[in-house]
């Protein structure tokens, strides 16, 4: 670094001048610091920027304007419901919306195979001697409808010969207007029979059993029908169109009539078939005894005399019409 003291040829005289009076010495200057140089690995650090200035008051968003040709912003309108579904439907599903829908499909498979299952084991399960009787008594069904036909076939052949046709025809259509009013409920019935008597003290018994009941009761052969509840002293004609419901847990309706337990059912036909049709294994006795029914007991007892005698009020119906026979004008 040079040397700040000023030399001879500095001060701007001659060498030949005379020498004036020495000046006064300068201190010298105190050499500069070095800067120490900068270090290539570290970048340089960026300048602050400044924070933005928050507004006082927010702006009101401005409301979607519909398109103008050759006006000003076009603002895009929001995707209808339909076209989201569409865009949700098109989308590719991921592996767990997939997993989750074979898994759906699978309980729903087991489920059908489970149901499946239980109805055949309800024959595949029973005795020889439940087997015999139920096949008995489809031979007996059987029977007496070839016993039906056999007769509504002659009561055609008397029509048809001619002989004392008109008073045929009446004492025909009052027998059969008997047999239609026991079958419809509208008149009392009387003759062989059983009855049912259901102690169900904690209300355990659905409609689902008293329906299969009935429906088992049908296919025996029974003619006549009437279940009356114990507690409350009020009876129902089942017939066709009577329903079995349970708008509560503990409550059964019969024909929209409430029944209070216990309950018993009377049923005209043949008792022993009848009473067969509730006792074979896996029958309705048993289930009304299950382990899931509490306290719910059932008996069966054989009578050569009943009466059913509560009515049912036929209502007109609203949609069917007898439809034209051959051969008549509609």
């Amino acid at each position: 670094m040079p040397d700040p003291t000023p030399g001879p040829d500095d001060t701007g005289l001659d060498s030949s001048a005379s020498p004036a009076e020495p000046a006064e010495p300068v201190a010298p200057a105190s050499p500069a610091e070095p800067v120490p140089p900068a270090d290539p690995a570290s970048p340089a650090e960026p300048a602050e920027t400044p924070e933005p200035v928050e507004e006082t008051a927010e702006r009101p968003a401005a409301s979607p304007q519909p398109f103008i040709p050759g006006g000003g912003r076009f603002t895009p309108a929001a995707p209808s419901g339909t076209k989201r579904l569409w865009n949700a439907v098109r989308q590719r599903p991921d592996g767990g919306q997939v997993l989750v829908a074979v898994l759906v499909a699978l309980l729903g498979f087991g489920a059908v195979l489970q149901v499946r299952a239980d109805d055949d084991d309800a024959l595949a399960n029973a005795r020889r001697d439940d087997l015999v009787q139920i096949l008995d008594g489809l031979r007996r069904q059987a029977d007496r409808l070839d016993d039906h036909v056999a007769e509504l076939e002659s009561d055609r052949r008397d029509l048809v010969s001619g002989a004392d046709t008109e008073a045929a025809a009446l004492e025909q259509a009052e027998e059969r207007a008997r047999s239609t009013g026991v079958l419809a409920g509208t008149i009392a019935a009387g003759g062989p029979g059983i009855i049912m008597t259901i102690s169900d003290p904690d209300h355990d018994v659905a409609a689902y059993t008293m329906l299969r009941a009935i429906n088992e009761l049908r296919v025996a052969g029974a003619e006549a029908i009437q279940i009356r509840g114990g507690g409350n002293d009020a009876a129902v004609r089942v017939v066709a169109s009577t329903s079995f419901e349970n708008p509560s847990a503990d409550v059964l309706t019969v024909g929209g009539v409430e029944l209070e337990p216990p309950y018993e059912i009377v049923a005209i036909g043949e008792p022993g078939e009848l009473s067969g049709s509730m006792m074979f294994a896996n029958g309705v006795v048993a289930s009304i005894e299950g382990d899931d029914k509490g306290g719910a007991e059932a008996t069966v007892d054989e009578y050569d005399d009943l009466t059913v005698d509560v009515l049912h009020e036929p209502q007109a119906p609203q949609y069917a019409r007898p439809a034209p026979e051959d051969g008549d004008d509609e």
